[in-house]
């Protein structure tokens, strides 16, 4: 079922909503910190369990800041952001933040696992092309399949099974939009690091909140026709039998 907010919104104009989505993509930088130390640590000390164990930790804390950025965008996206940001957010972290952690979990130890391929790929001689070819092709897989998991994580209340599932049909029902979403970020992610230190001063302003906006504003007619999102918020906006 569709998790709405009942409250009678007061909607904020676009420029309002760039503050929040800054502000949620910051805390969203700060939580994958520790995770990216823990896997640059595996990487440097040559420990596979070390970068494993960064990658789960890293989605352990990363991801629900990650669903509360998604949160704070799709809220936007909805018509159901309101003024007061910060109160709106905790109360989403607090009613998400369990649920997010299976699959920040998942997804951070799969991270940890390709961060380690990648690295240790240019060490081993005459790797085949087709093996490169494949790498990217996976993360990108990967990238687009699990945006649709953290947006269950945020959208409805099921189980992690549930929404591998549903994450699944919803990446095949959609091929156009999910390829588009999921070229935005790979684009976005690849040129960050490919820029270094370079992309640091770009990325210290657009950080998540440019590529989850962008990915959300094409995959938003999915999720509403797939959860009946504008549907749900219309009848929760609606006054009860007997109200006056």
């Amino acid at each position: 079922m569709p998790k709405t907010d009942s409250s009678a919104p007061r909607r904020l104009p676009v420029r309002r909503c760039i503050g929040p989505f800054y502000l949620a993509s910051l805390f969203c930088c700060l939580g994958f910190l520790p995770g990216a130390a823990g896997v640059l640590c595996g990487i440097r000390i040559n420990l596979f369990w070390v970068t494993l164990l960064g990658g789960a930790l890293g989605g352990v804390i990363g991801v629900p800041l990650l669903c509360g950025l998604m949160d704070t965008v799709l809220r936007a996206l909805r018509g159901t952001a309101t003024g007061r940001w910060w109160p709106t957010y905790c109360a989403a972290w607090r009613q998400n933040w369990k649920d997010a952690l299976p699959a920040g979990e998942l997804s951070g130890a799969l991270l940890g696992c390709w961060c380690w391929v990648i690295m240790t790929l240019p060490d081993m001689q005459r790797v085949p092309v087709s093996v490169w070819v494949c790498m990217a092709v996976g993360s990108c897989l990967l990238v687009g399949y699990f945006t649709y998991v953290y947006a269950q994580v945020v959208l409805v209340q099921l189980s992690l099974r549930s929404m591998l599932k549903n994450a699944g049909l919803l990446f095949l029902a959609a091929p156009l939009r999910t390829l588009g979403a999921t070229l935005l970020q790979a684009v976005y992610w690849l040129a960050m690091l490919l820029g270094g230190w370079y992309a640091l001063p770009v990325l210290l302003v657009t950080g998540f909140w440019l590529p989850v906006c962008g990915a959300l504003v094409i995959l938003f007619p999915v999720l509403d026709k797939a959860f009946g999102l504008r549907e749900a918020d219309r009848a929760a906006a609606q006054p009860a039998e007997g109200d006056v």
